[in-house]
């Protein structure tokens, strides 16, 4: 479709440069029946004064070196030469003067040359006030004696005739290029509506294709996560340990992978938004600290974190991103450092105004090769890279670029070629007072509960691994199961729980769908029961939808056991006695 209508816009541009030739034909054809008529009237000099005006016109018809406009300024300046040498040899009157400057002036109109068309007036007021005042006139060099016979009249109506038809043929040709130029505007419109559209489809299918990969990679790694969790419950041995901590690790790496590219995503596309929660800041940096220690230490590098002694114990903060973004330096810091230390401090500041803000200030540095200055100039840009390969970083730190500017943080660096690198991370955090005592309380108070959970799954895996998990940390949990929402469904009306962990994406019935019908039943306890949503999207759209349903919070898979733990205390309300 593109390709016809660019092959008619291209036979209309076609069509036009031959109206452009004709124009200046039918100039050459028009002046010489004007030639021909001074000719058949004894005008005989001005008649041959018209013959170098016929020849350019000629000339201009099927030369292509001037542009349409250019030409016809060209041609204005010698009829205006030719009119002043018609009026100095007939100008006896008004009425030729009308008729010999007439037509210039309306050509200057027609293609809106005005500067041009303000000084040809100026220069036939001149010209004619010049000749007039020192009456050039008297010559018979025009053979005047035909000049006072009665043609004038019939002269008039010619040239008038003549006239009229040219400027119909030269009104057409700026017609016709005024709608072709409309034509191949509209013919790019419709090409870029129709980019817009598979741009659209483009982006549908993107988003499609990462909310299913996330899905489904999360989906499994859930259970490793989760298999890890209880079996660092149940191995005593220190190597053992160590080789679950390698196996957290991996599935940690692995998850940001998959965070990376759906953030990269989501903070192009301005819909990327943050979770906030309360959580130990000391205890998730150092865990963060000790998930490196094995790879910097096989690396044979000093591997060190400082900790200042007035950092708060818990804040309010999305916890996942910012260990996400201390994640990636470490990972960078480790990779590209060879021999020498890799170190990390923990510092900080209370708000002087306000001691429950806490500007939280990270130092990462260590004695690698360095961020050379090309890279240094684009370092925190999408794809950052220099000549090789090996100086790329990737989408990790756009990313955290983007994630600390939504934390309304701050991010630099510090590099020296082949001496290290230190990066400055500055994330201001609200401070939660008295936190860990009350968490505790409600751990033990929770595990002491006989509280009634329904879990609610379609993977089996999830199932067993899910109902091991919290066994380990709730003593007097009691549990049942359910494979799909339609199962749940018919368990909620048949039996009494306190909470349910569902599901969101299963057969039969999905987890969605199951919370609409329990909010809709007739038992009050059971219609308000809380339901959490254990799901592997992490879209806004879907997360959105559990909690339209009337879904009471969600955990995204792959979860910590303590984030489920801390969701179930603040969604479970104990019975009273």
């Amino acid at each position: 479709m593109n390709s016809t209508l660019s092959s008619k816009n291209a036979k209309n541009m076609y069509k036009f440069s031959k109206i452009n030739k004709f124009s200046f034909i039918f100039f050459a054809i028009q002046f010489l029946i004007v030639t021909t008529f001074l000719f058949y009237y004894k005008l005989s000099y001005s008649a041959w004064g018209s013959l170098p005006t016929i020849v350019l016109f000629l000339y201009f018809s099927t030369s292509k070196r001037l542009s349409f406009n250019q030409k016809t300024i060209v041609s204005v300046f010698f009829v205006l030469v030719y009119y002043t040498f018609s009026f100095l040899l007939y100008g006896k009157s008004f009425s030729v003067i009308v008729l010999l400057y007439l037509m210039p002036i309306i050509l200057l109109i027609i293609i809106r040359h005005y500067k041009l068309l303000l000084f040809l007036c100026l220069f036939i007021v001149a010209i004619v006030s010049i000749i007039l005042y020192y009456d050039f006139f008297g010559f018979d060099y025009g053979n005047a004696k035909y000049f006072e016979n009665n043609f004038t009249t019939l002269f008039f109506y010619f040239i008038v005739l003549m006239m009229m038809i040219f400027m119909i043929v030269l009104l057409t040709a700026k017609t016709n290029i005024v709608k072709y130029v409309i034509d191949d505007l509209k013919a790019k419109n419709l090409e870029l509506e129709e980019s817009r559209i598979e741009l659209k489809k483009l982006q549908i299918n993107k988003e499609s294709f990462f909310a299913i990969m996330s899905h489904e990679i999360r989906t499994p790694l859930n259970a490793i996560k989760g298999i890890s969790d209880i079996l660092k419950n149940n191995i005593q041995s220190e190597e053992d340990q160590n080789l679950l901590e390698l196996m957290d690790y991996s599935s940690n790496h692995l998850l940001a992978l998959v965070n990376n590219i759906l953030d990269f995503t989501k903070l192009n596309d301005g819909v990327f938004s943050l979770q906030y929660s309360e959580f130990n800041l000391s205890i998730a940096l150092n865990s963060l600290f000790k998930m490196n220690e094995r790879l910097a230490l096989e690396k044979g590098l000093t591997f060190e974190i400082q900790t200042a002694n007035n950092i708060p114990n818990f804040v309010y903060g999305d916890k996942n991103r910012i260990n996400q973004i201390v994640l990636n330096l470490l990972n960078n810091a480790i990779v590209y450092t060879k021999k020498g230390s890799v170190k990390m401090l923990v510092d900080g500041n209370y708000d002087p105004d306000n001691k429950n803000k806490f500007e939280l200030q990270i130092t990462i540095s260590d004695t690698g090769k360095g961020i050379d200055k090309e890279l240094g100039e684009k370092l925190f840009q999408k794809y950052a890279t220099s000549n090789t390969s090996e100086n790329s970083v990737g989408l990790g730190l756009t990313i955290s670029k983007g994630l600390i500017d939504l934390m309304k943080g701050s991010i630099k660096f510090d590099s020296k070629p082949n001496q290290g690198t230190t990066f400055y991370i500055t994330i201001p955090l609200p401070v939660i007072e008295n936190n860990a005592t009350n968490l505790a309380k409600d751990e033990h108070s929770l595990q002491e509960t006989a509280i009634h959970i329904l879990l609610v799954d379609d993977n089996k895996i999830n199932l067993v691994v899910l109902e091991k998990q919290l066994k380990n940390k709730l003593k007097n949990c009691h549990f049942a199961t359910a494979k799909n929402g339609l199962e749940a469904l018919n368990l909620i009306k048949e039996n009494q729980y306190d909470m349910v962990l569902m599901d969101v994406i299963m057969p039969v019935m999905d987890g969605i769908t199951a919370t609409g019908h329990v909010r809709k039943l007739e038992d009050e306890n059971k219609k308000n029961i809380p339901i959490i949503a254990l799901t592997a999207n992490v879209g806004e759209k879907e997360l959105s939808e559990c909690l339209d349903a009337g879904m009471n919070d969600f955990v995204i898979k792959p979860f910590e056991i303590n984030a489920l733990l801390k969701t179930i205390l603040n969604q479970y309300t104990p019975k009273p006695v």
